[in-house]
């Protein structure tokens, strides 16, 4: 199910709902107005319909690329350097390869490098300049700006040197072992399920569903799951600033497709492997996907194309696969994960929750008419998917049902990934969601609005899943869909997880009526002991790896120790807390805070 963390509590950003501002949905709601009963092919073949979408194909474009440099240079005279370098990578990705648009704004990323302490990038983009034909008339500026990057280099090594011999110390604390280490499961993992702490169990009731329980009693900090997604998807506010394939902050190096507008990368090797996984096929439409869609549908995109991969584009094979495939009998849990293959683990993405039954008529054809759209768009900018279409019905069949099964698992089932960015104005981080992402493990834990494990992103894209209060042998493992009681009144809660998850919660909250996070009863001081949150989130709030390792043990304790008081006002405090320190840790940082001192936000 569609899970996501909020600042505060675990919680959703992947709504269900497909309404948008943008021209799909748009167009849908006209058409649903005049007929229900929709040949959406023939309408898509309709000329003034189609233009409404105003789909073109994505061009470079010299002059686009012109005027987004000169709104960098605007930027760049008033020191906003991080919005100039935004202007210059997206001037650099519509611009053509060996241009003297591209090339110019290489120099100035290398401007903007240099000034910010960034020399080593300052010299990778005076070579990318130079490569890309730049001006004889400016390339004295440029060599003196290389010379200057390669003295500052030295200067600093120099410097190194000097502490070095003087005696300063490099060795790390104690505390800063544990802010470098790799996270890993509390507990031994299955054999065949590395990603699984063995307590762990998935069964399946009438009430339920699948579900995931414990065969032991768990505390708080137990982490019993830590997996790798099957497909993932870089928000596009984030194009210009990391990688369209590992996602890394690589705000003054990205190169860029050199077929597309949108995709941006850190190197080349990632740009190759993004070809080899989804980009082969979104390359011609992932731009008018992203102007007239949310990243819902475009997710489920992404996901068709990763399936498609696994199959190694052997579109015929895939579908003979998916026409016997036992849908009943896949189970991640029970699964070789050691040994098996890219089509393997694409059977427990297929077999993802639907809740087609339990969709009404217009939310059914609105997908349909999404369907529809990006077959088209696959169609007919794909010239290899549009020739096998033409000629096999299989196939055609095929990935029509792969974008509406996706379009329909996606939003239930995928979830968003975090790092901590810096806020320069209140010089404080705050979790941003950057990716989307389908993992087949995570997507079998049911909701409660009072859970009792949390997600955790981690620096290389997996995700774990945290204990954040005790929970008995036998127990079942809860995520939040978003809708928490601290947050939200019973009412709006299960309002909101009918409409878009189609259940009607039964969780302890909403049989309780847990109050609201203000309302909630205090512990019994007397038995439990104080603690101060307020000084304690003051402390953590500075993001400093050293106060987080020192906190995480005492938070521990203390959230095991009154775990059976819950709800109460200092168990969800100290949960908070808690979650805190372990995204300080565990979770990506962006480098943000070490550039903004050299610059205005």
């Amino acid at each position: 199910m569609a899970k996501d963390n909020r600042s505060r509590f675990p919680a959703s950003g992947m709504s269900d709902s497909l309404e948008e501002k943008f021209g799909a949905w748009e167009l849908f709601e006209q058409l649903w107005e005049k007929e229900t009963e929709l040949d959406y092919e023939s309408i898509l073949r309709d000329a003034p319909y189609h233009d409404r979408l105003k789909l073109s194909r994505d061009t470079k474009n010299s002059a686009k690329a012109q005027s987004l440099r000169t709104k960098g240079n605007q930027l760049l005279k008033v020191k906003r350097y991080v919005a100039a370098l935004k202007c210059y990578n997206e001037s650099i990705a519509f611009s053509e390869k060996g241009s003297e648009e591209r090339a110019i704004a290489y120099a100035n990323r290398s401007f903007i490098c240099y000034e910010l302490h960034r020399y080593e990038e300052c010299l990778q983009n005076v070579r990318l300049a130079r490569e890309s034909n730049y001006p004889e008339h400016l390339a004295s500026k440029l060599a003196k700006r290389e010379e200057d990057a390669k003295k500052a280099l030295q200067n600093a090594a120099n410097k190194g040197s000097e502490k070095s011999t003087n005696g300063a110390s490099s060795d790390t604390s104690d505390d800063s072992k544990l802010c470098d280490s790799e996270l890993k499961l509390s507990y031994d993992a299955y054999e065949t399920v590395p990603q699984v702490a063995q307590c762990l169990e998935l069964s399946e009731s009438e009430q339920f569903g699948r579900y995931v329980a414990t065969n032991r009693n768990l505390e708080a900090g137990d982490v019993v799951i830590i997996e790798q997604p099957f497909s993932r998807l870089l928000r596009d506010i984030y194009r210009h600033v990391r990688c369209d394939f590992c996602h890394r902050e690589s705000i003054f190096t990205l190169l860029p497709c050199e077929n597309c507008t949108v995709a941006m990368y850190c190197s080349g090797s990632c740009a190759s492997q993004a070809a080899r996984q989804y980009h082969r096929y979104e390359c011609p439409i992932i731009r008018d996907m992203w102007r007239i869609f949310t990243k819902l549908p475009v997710m489920s995109l992404r996901t068709v194309t990763t399936a498609i991969s696994a199959f190694e584009y052997d579109l015929q094979a895939m579908w003979k696969h998916l026409q016997v495939l036992e849908k009943a009998k896949v189970n991640a849990f029970t699964m070789d994960w050691t040994s098996a293959s890219a089509k393997d683990i694409y059977d427990t993405v297929h077999v993802l929750e639907t809740n087609e039954r339990t969709r009404d008529r217009k939310d059914r054809m609105v997908r349909v008419f999404y369907t529809t759209i990006i077959y088209r768009l696959l169609e007919e900018r794909c010239p290899e998917l549009g020739e096998l279409c033409a000629m096999n019905d299989n196939v055609r069949e095929l990935l029509n049902e792969l974008i509406l099964r996706h379009l329909q698992t996606g939003p239930v089932n995928m979830h968003s990934l975090h790092y901590m960015e810096y806020q320069p104005e209140q010089r404080v981080y705050e979790m941003e969601n950057h990716v989307s992402a389908c993992f087949p493990i995570l997507s079998m834990l049911n909701h409660s609005c009072a859970p009792n494990v949390t997600r955790i992103t981690l620096r290389d894209g997996r995700c774990a899943v945290l204990v954040t209060r005790p929970i008995a042998k036998g127990g079942q493992l809860y995520d939040n869909y978003g809708m928490h009681h601290c947050l939200m009144s019973r009412k709006e809660r299960k309002t909101e997880l009918l409409k878009q998850y189609r259940f009607i919660c039964e969780c302890e909250a909403c049989v309780n009526n847990y109050p609201l996070y203000f309302e909630l009863p205090a512990i019994d001081s007397s038995r439990y002991g104080m603690i101060d949150t307020q000084s304690l989130h003051a402390e953590l709030v500075l993001h400093q790896k050293d106060k987080a390792a020192e906190l995480l043990p005492k938070l521990r304790r203390y959230l095991n120790d009154i775990g059976d008081q819950y709800p109460r006002s200092e168990t969800c405090s100290c949960q908070e807390l808690f979650l805190r320190a372990f995204q300080i840790l565990y979770m990506p940082t962006s480098e943000s805070a070490e550039y903004y001192k050299y610059c205005n936000p």
